[in-house]
Order: C-alpha cells, then sequence, then structure tokens
C-alpha cells in the first residue's frame, strides 16, 4: 500500500524503486548475452571458410536474418545482437513493464491511494512514464557499455558513435513500444490487452521491417514499422539518421498523450 502525502516526486521514485530488482536481473541479464556473444566472435573474425559457408546459404535466409559482412565486427553485431535479439529483449521488458505501471496498480487496489495524494492524473501519468524511460535507458546503456568495453577483448573493434546510434536505435523501438502498452493500459487498465497489443505491434513491427527485402509488395508499407525507423537503416554501419528516429519518438509522444487524455477522463470507481 503506498504511503500517504508522498511528494510529488516520489511517483516517479516509487515506480523505479518496486522494478529494481527486476532492472538489475534485465540488465545482468543484457551484460551476460553481450560477453556470450563478443566470446563467439574471435572464431568467426576473418574466418573464410565460415565466409564460404554463409554465401552457400539461401539468399533468402541471409537477407531474413541480415547477415552480410558477417566476419566483421559491425556485420557481425547487426545479425548476432541488434537485428532482433537485444531489441526484442528490451522492447518484451518495456512492453510488460509499461503495460503494468498504470493498470496494474489499478489490479492491485493500489492506485485510489497514489491518486489521494497531492498529486494530479497528468502528472502521475506522466511520472509513471519517466520511469519508464529510465529503464529502458539504464538497460540500453548497459548493452552499450559491455558491448564498447569489452569488445576490444575479443578483437572486436567497433567506434562509440556507431555503437551508440544502434543502441539508440534499439532503446527508442522499445521506448516506442513500451509507451504504446503503457498508453493502452492507462486507458482501459486492462494488463492483458496491454500486453498483447504491444507484444504483437512489435512483431510485427520486425516483419514489416525485415520480411520486405523478400517480399517485394511488402516495400511499400515498410515505413510504418517502429523497427525499420529505429534499426531498419543498418545504424551500425551509416550512423544516426535523425528523421527516422523522429518518427518513432513522434509517436511515443503520441501514446504518452493518449495515456494522460485516456486516464484523465477515467472514471476510475468501481
Amino acid at each position: 500500500m503506498a504511503e500517504p502525502h508522498q511528494s510529488l516526486r516520489s511517483i516517479y521514485e516509487r515506480a523505479l524503486r518496486e522494478e529494481q530488482r527486476a532492472l538489475i536481473g534485465w540488465a545482468t541479464g543484457l551484460a551476460v548475452f553481450s560477453v556470450v556473444m563478443l566470446a563467439i566472435f574471435p572464431t568467426i573474425s576473418g574466418n573464410e571458410s565460415f565466409s564460404k559457408l554463409l554465401e552457400a546459404y539461401p539468399e533468402s535466409l541471409r537477407k531474413l536474418f541480415d547477415v552480410t559482412d558477417y566476419t566483421t565486427g559491425p556485420g557481425y553485431l547487426r545479425s548476432e545482437v541488434f537485428s532482433f535479439m537485444a531489441p526484442l529483449l528490451v522492447a518484451i521488458f518495456a512492453i510488460i513493464w509499461g503495460s503494468d505501471l498504470v493498470a496494474g496498480e489499478e489490479d492491485r487496489g493500489t492506485i485510489d491511494a497514489l491518486l489521494s495524494n497531492p498529486v494530479s492524473r497528468r502528472r502521475f501519468v506522466v511520472e509513471k512514464w519517466a520511469a519508464l524511460v529510465s529503464g529502458v535507458l539504464l538497460l540500453s546503456a548497459m548493452l552499450e557499455l559491455t558491448l564498447g568495453l569489452l569488445g576490444p577483448a575479443f578483437k572486436l573493434h567497433i567506434g562509440w558513435a556507431p555503437l551508440s546510434a544502434a543502441v539508440l536505435g534499439l532503446a527508442l523501438v522499445a521506448i516506442s513500444c513500451g509507451s504504446i502498452a503503457f498508453a493502452i493500459g492507462a486507458a482501459t487498465g486492462s494488463r492483458a490487452l496491454a500486453r498483447g497489443i504491444g507484444a504483437a505491434l512489435a512483431v510485427a513491427s520486425y516483419l514489416l521491417s525485415s520480411l520486405p527485402s523478400l517480399v517485394s509488395w511488402l516495400r511499400p508499407v515498410r515505413p510504418v514499422s517502429l523497427w525499420y525507423h529505429a534499426l531498419g537503416t543498418d545504424p551500425l554501419v551509416t550512423g544516426f539518421h535523425m528523421g527516422h528516429l523522429g518518427v518513432d519518438l513522434l509517436i511515443t509522444l503520441l501514446a504518452v498523450l493518449v495515456a494522460v487524455v485516456a486516464f484523465e477522463r477515467r472514471d476510475l470507481a468501481v
């Protein structure tokens, strides 16, 4: 049960404090995943036999999993870390937590106690969302530091600028999906609905970013994919694309606006 008369700032702090153990666990998991991926790289780097093996793969598979320049540092990280697994993991975290931040308070019966404090509904929603963003950025920072600092020890050298561009894209797609789940939870009070739609959105976004390289008729709809704007521009090689990132940022801000307006208008009496 929330303590009465919490300060305005405590909504944000309380959300982070409640998720502290989960954040530590997810950050540790991402660090371990990164180290394992780095440890495999020396057996692949410059391996001509492995390159020939990959060339024998069907072109459709190489395009689907973005396996190009696989024996180079950027190509390896693109394929094994940033093309699917790491963004998916962080997005899952954001969707699970985002769907719980408001709807979970309703399910646990703690929202009335929180809103009885001198804090507006708008401030409540914004601070909850700010905690979500902070959590995603923390996980993303852990991923970047692990890859950037330990990469040279495993003969994987990549500049901080392209690595930061890829991590920023990863963080933004996770924040976008998490914010949409957050908005649905705030608007409906249903964690299950928020998680279901958030997960479906993340999967559909990935497929719409990847499949157009195989299915030509899907190319016109590729720009609707959050994943495409965040990571489909190959930031590890081409760097920051602020126009594309701006699309995901705009959708994120619209989701927050929907969350605020919908929650302010809802009747929470049961």
